[in-house]
């Protein structure tokens, strides 16, 4: 039976493990609100850039900036680096391809929800790929997240239409599920730096290819488009990802889909203060989602036992 002394260490280390959880949180929150101011920007970018030439160069920019930060690690660059950098890349190029494509031919507000559906898929694969089961706060922050998605996406007007458009989009949400469990498979073993690196490169080569099968002209971007293009390869592409890649590892990757799905939530406010509306079923959907991200914190008997014995094991415990 263990002592008083023995409780407190072990309560102490629980309490050390939950404050990291939440620094992980913090960071990916912040990953994701940096992704959510971004929207009005991407959006009057694209009236100027080509959107395949937009990503080539946001990407491009990205790839360059962590390459520069972190050229000791590429010095060092190994097989298995490469090999699951690509893969992770390849699929979060098909997101954005699937995304661009989708977008002619159903509205904004259906790639909203549809793309945030990862949040569903992730998961699922992890159960497949990871072998790792989501805990029951986990699956009710799931459901809460998906019904908070469907009022913010559709607001008073709720169509659920499903054509090529959806179709193409439902396939970028998929893309984007394997990209975050592929991460949360390869960063624990692998540079996570080297990773985005790898990533990053990869999706900005395949973005520069696609311009001109896209009917699109190669040539450099208008003055005018130049600042946004900075910030969204610096900060919303070099940053995001590198701690995307960092801390991903320390969280499950149906945790992190769930805060990834604050990601219209952001974008909607921002969108708000930026002068444009926000129904009531939107804003009552931006608190589902919250709800939904808090609820997956909430450990319930057995899970909270679990989660303590993690404690008591971890390095230096």
């Amino acid at each position: 039976m263990a002592t008083n002394e023995e409780l407190e260490i072990k309560h102490a280390q629980y309490q050390t493990t939950r404050w990291k959880r939440w620094q992980v949180d913090l960071l990916l929150v912040l990953v994701t609100l940096i992704w959510g101011s971004t929207f009005l920007v991407v959006q009057n970018s694209i009236k100027v850039v080509e959107p395949y030439t937009f990503l080539a160069f946001r990407f491009g920019l990205g790839t360059l900036v962590l390459a520069l930060l972190f050229w000791k690690h590429l010095r060092k660059i190994t097989r298995p680096e490469l090999i699951g950098g690509s893969l992770i890349g390849l699929f979060l190029f098909g997101g954005y391809a699937f995304q661009t494509i989708g977008l002619q031919y159903t509205t904004t507000s259906k790639v909203g929800f549809i793309t945030g559906l990862n949040v569903v898929i992730v998961p699922v694969l992890s159960i497949l790929i990871l072998r790792q089961w989501p805990s029951l706060g986990a699956t009710l922050g799931v459901i809460l997240a998906t019904v908070g998605l469907a009022l913010l996406s559709m607001g008073n007007q709720l169509n659920f239409e499903f054509g090529t458009g959806e179709a193409l989009v439902l396939g970028c949400a998929f893309c984007f599920a394997f990209q975050i469990v592929l991460i949360s498979l390869f960063a624990p073993r692998q540079d996570p730096f080297n990773l985005a690196i790898v990533q990053l490169g990869v999706t900005a080569l395949l973005s520069f290819l696609f311009i001109i099968p896209s009917g699109n002209p190669l040539v450099l971007p208008p003055h005018s488009a130049w600042l946004a293009i900075i910030f969204m390869g610096v900060i919303a592409t070099a940053f995001t990802f590198a701690v995307m890649n960092r801390v991903q590892q320390f969280t499950t990757s149906t945790r992190a889909a769930l805060i990834y799905s604050l990601e219209p939530v952001f974008a909607g406010i921002f969108g708000y203060l930026a002068g444009e509306s926000l129904s009531l079923p939107a804003w009552i959907g931006c608190a589902f989602i919250f709800i939904g991200m808090i609820c997956s914190e909430v450990r319930f008997g057995k899970n909270r036992e679990k989660l303590e014995a993690e404690a008591e094991n971890q390095p230096g415990g």
